[in-house]
């Protein structure tokens, strides 16, 4: 469907037909719900906000995920409609083949196309908003590079591909929106105008600022001694093998502190993380739990703990990171990718060089022992978090997106 033939949503709208005041915006993201995670999360959550405001919105995502087949093929969650699209082969979560993506975001033709990531799949999507007339707008996460530890071939194909392909999708696009600042020197090395960069964080729902309690949650998990928690995919990505690591020293001086790592585990890390914990005899101190899909069970955990970590090899913008500081824990977190930004540079947290264990283990000590500084940095962490709810991200976004559709 080309331009031309695409409705024009404010004549529908004066027509009295419709009575929608916004957009159509076309979401492309590599997976979303029911899947758990942080791209997840943020799509379904700024989403909702985006159809409050008067959007209308439709996600755009693989029908296979880490080689899990998701059955719905179109749905309607919380006002977002969803189409899964059929992936040809899928070899990673960034390396898959979706190639009726184009033909379907070409037929749609939605009056903006928005792509999470300058994956694969993001020049197909180009290429189906430039066939519309349709403006396009990529968030991009800094080069793939730094998110994660790659091997050398996969390591290599990625930097060849930041060096080819993205200079020139980014070049292309009407906006680039970034997770942290730092991002932004990186695509002005590239040629990208200064005038097209937004600044684009995570967020988290609104009612997440509540405080909650957390003695369910310790009386039910039977922890009486400090906890430290982290919440997210059970991989090796995460660092959670460097928080095991880290736990070894920390029950030296805190015999009965309970390290809970609880989130979705895809690729069977957990046998390797409580087989670590053997070895190193601190089996009794280690508590693997399944994901905790809903909110109010996060929170819960969250408001039980005494100290959140995250010892990533990269976040853009932790979500579980920023409803730790919404609910006043400090946090210890891997000083890579936003995660420095998020915490504003150790306001809110402690940051430690990726893989350290022992600069874990001691920034976890010194908040279990330093309960003033704890306290200082969970209040501080609080204000932060109030900055980044949905609602507030949703009217900054949609803003972005009245300044190209005009």
């Amino acid at each position: 469907m080309g331009a031309h033939s695409r409705p024009n949503r404010r004549r529908v709208q004066e027509s009295g037909l419709l009575r929608l005041k916004g957009r159509s915006i076309g979401v492309v993201s590599p997976s979303f719900f029911p899947m758990i995670g942080g791209v997840e999360a943020y799509v379904l959550g700024i989403g909702k906000e985006l159809v409050r405001l008067g959007h209308d919105v439709t996600v755009y995502t693989p029908d296979s995920v880490l080689g899990r087949q998701i059955s719905k093929h179109e749905e309607l969650v919380d006002g977002i409609r969803i189409r899964r699209i059929h992936v040809l082969f899928d070899l990673s979560y960034r390396l898959k083949l979706w190639p009726d993506l184009q033909k379907v975001l070409a037929r749609d033709g939605p009056d903006l196309v928005h792509v999470y990531s300058q994956d694969t799949y993001a020049l197909p999507a180009l290429m189906a908003a430039k066939s519309c007339g349709s403006p396009f707008v990529v968030t991009t996460y800094g080069p793939f590079e730094g998110h994660s530890e790659y091997g050398l071939l996969q390591g290599g194909l990625l930097r060849l591909y930041d060096m080819v392909v993205s200079p020139k999708l980014f070049r292309r696009s009407d906006r680039v929106l970034i997770r942290y600042p730092a991002i932004a020197r990186w695509l002005r090395a590239m040629g990208v105008p200064e005038v097209r960069i937004r600044l684009e964080p995570s967020g988290l729902p609104q009612n997440s600022l509540l405080p909650r309690g957390g003695t369910r949650f310790r009386d039910r998990e039977r922890v009486s001694g400090p906890l430290i928690l982290y919440l997210g995919r059970i991989s090796p990505q995460k660092g959670v093998q460097h928080a095991i690591e880290a736990m070894r020293r920390v029950v030296e001086k805190h015999t009965d502190a309970m390290l809970v790592l609880a989130g979705p585990d895809y690729v069977g890390y957990s046998a390797e993380l409580r087989a670590s914990a053997e070895r190193s005899g601190i089996a009794d101190n280690l508590l693997i739990k399944p994901a905790m899909v809903d909110e109010e069970s996060q929170l819960e955990a969250i408001a039980a703990c005494d100290v959140f970590l995250m010892p990533s090899t990269f976040e853009g913008f932790s979500q579980a990171v920023l409803k730790a500081m919404a609910q006043g824990k400090p946090v210890v977190v891997s000083e890579t990718g936003g995660l420095p930004y998020e915490i504003a540079y150790g306001e809110c947290g402690t940051m430690c060089p990726y893989g350290d264990s022992r600069s874990l283990a001691d920034a976890i000590d010194v908040l279990l022992q330093d309960r003033a500084m704890a306290s200082r940095m969970g209040e501080a962490g609080r204000m932060r978090a109030s900055h980044f709810t949905f609602d507030v991200l949703a009217k900054s976004l949609s803003t972005t997106y009245d300044e190209i559709g005009r």
